[in-house]
């Protein structure tokens, strides 16, 4: 028999010590777990944004749009160009300019260069809102600035042949052709 000896040094069964451990348990079943630390809250959206990336490039709209609309609802830039994606494009809702548009302006906002890409694509040819071609430059100049490649070309086509309202300027539309060709 195995004995545990306690602060009187009196001599105690191994068993009872267990019993009274048992006993003891429920004395503590309605606390609460101790709770170990929160994902950071920039990493937590990063795998639920990628999360739904990968249900997007799989073809499932329906789950990109479960995961990327929650994210969007609390301001993920990239949620809500993903959203803006879905609705642009038809998939897994129906495809609605206005909507895309709703949900691309927020994130061009914040910064995200292909939702400036998009937003200036929408007033350039009166998607989803009322055709605009100083905005959509404004836009296209912010976009090519954040290196979105596609207005980086943009923007040396306009200077290269004195388009959009931009004068011709073969050193600028250099310029904006040579960024487009560098990795950023």
């Amino acid at each position: 028999m195995n004995l545990v000896t306690n602060a009187n040094m009196t001599k105690i069964p191994s068993a009872v010590v267990f019993v009274l451990c048992l006993l003891a348990v429920p004395a503590f079943a309605d606390k609460p777990a101790p709770v170990s630390a929160p994902i950071p809250a920039t990493t937590a959206p990063v795998l639920d944004y990628q999360a739904g990336a990968a249900a997007y490039d799989a073809g499932d709209y329906a789950k990109a749009l479960r995961i990327w609309q929650p994210l969007a609802e609390k301001g993920d830039a990239r949620a809500q160009r993903g959203m803006g994606k879905l609705y642009e494009k038809g998939r897994g809702v129906g495809r609605d300019f206005a909507t895309a548009i709703k949900w691309y302006r927020p994130a061009a906002e914040k910064g995200d260069a292909e939702s400036q890409y998009r937003l200036s694509v929408g007033y350039g040819y009166g998607l989803g809102i009322e055709q605009d071609e100083a905005k959509a430059m404004e836009w296209l100049r912010k976009a090519a600035e954040n290196g979105q490649k596609r207005a980086q070309r943009s923007m040396a086509k306009g200077y290269e042949d004195g388009l959009h309202g931009l004068p011709r300027d073969p050193d600028k539309a250099k310029y904006w052709y040579d960024r487009s060709r560098k990795p950023e």
